[in-house]
């Protein structure tokens, strides 16, 4: 033993941390043993605690061993604080990513919620309350029946120019949009399309005014009064919104804005019981005076 000295396990055991650790500092070189005697034992003097004790609270704060080296062997607190700061802003940024993808999982867990809310509920007309929401919208091609291979792609269409737009998945879900003007008419799929859910806060990215916003293919869902009703269908089928129409007339309801069919489940649904989407239809209506 040497006199006034600590050995390797004491001064593991002095800042908590594992022999092999000190062993591994000391084969890198980052904190080497004061001594090392002919049977090869470490022992390490007080002098050599402050050192160790930079180390270990510059490793709590996540630097690499490499950085850590680099500033402790030519300790400059104008590096430090330098260095300190961009570790700061590196954190900052984690926190960002950390809080975006927090939001894209409450959004989609807030998707899944609805779907159980409607699925409780499938068949019932109901008014409800929503707030303001923006999808980027995608019109059906003319010239492609109307059927599973047209709506996928046309999907698939708007949510890259959602990516584009935002970066980011339609977490909110996706549908397909009908035209107010259509509605009443012989054939209520004629203008739809496909339109994903942009996610809450978009508008801070986006153009106030309603010219540029449709000049980018987006449309906003308004605030307000909504009657829905769901059901097992495709959106492209015009029997769901025929439903809902007939009930909209028959309560006195006008339709104020275009009609917006949310698929809750899709294909990867399906089972022996269902070969078809589960959607449901929002209209934002008023009475009719």
């Amino acid at each position: 033993m040497q006199t006034g000295m600590y050995a390797i396990s004491e001064m593991a055991s002095l800042f908590n941390v594992s022999r092999q650790t000190l062993i591994y500092y000391d084969k890198t070189g980052l904190f080497k043993p004061a001594v090392v005697n002919e049977k090869g034992y470490r022992f390490y003097s007080p002098t050599q605690i402050p050192l160790m004790r930079l180390i270990c609270m510059l490793r709590d704060l996540g630097l690499e061993l490499d950085e850590i080296d680099r500033l402790a062997s030519t300790f400059d607190i104008s590096e430090m604080t330098d260095h300190l700061r961009s570790r700061v802003q590196a954190l900052d940024e984690q926190i960002a990513g950390l809080k975006a993808e927090r939001a894209s999982v409450q959004e989609r867990l807030s998707f899944y919620d609805e779907a159980v809310y409607w699925r409780e509920r499938e068949g019932k007309p109901e008014l409800k309350q929503f707030e303001r929401r923006f999808v980027v919208f995608e019109e059906f091609p003319g010239d492609i029946e109307r059927g599973r291979s047209m709506l996928h792609p046309t999907l698939m269409r708007a949510i890259l120019r959602m990516r584009a737009l935002t970066g980011t998945r339609p977490m909110r879900g996706w549908g397909a949009m009908l035209r107010r003007e259509a509605l009443h008419s012989d054939d209520p799929i004629a203008g739809a399309g496909s339109f994903a859910v942009l996610p809450r806060g978009v508008e801070e990215l986006l153009p106030s005014d309603p010219a540029e916003l449709a000049e980018i293919g987006i449309e906003v869902l308004p605030e307000g009064t909504y009657l829905c009703m769901s059901r097992w269908g495709m959106p492209y089928e015009p029997e769901g919104i025929r439903a809902i129409v007939a009930c909209m007339d028959e309560h006195a309801l006008q339709p104020v804005g275009n009609a917006f069919d949310f698929c809750y489940l899709d294909t990867t649904s399906y089972d022996e019981s269902h070969q078809e989407d589960f959607c449901c239809i929002q209209i934002p209506v008023t009475l009719q005076m």
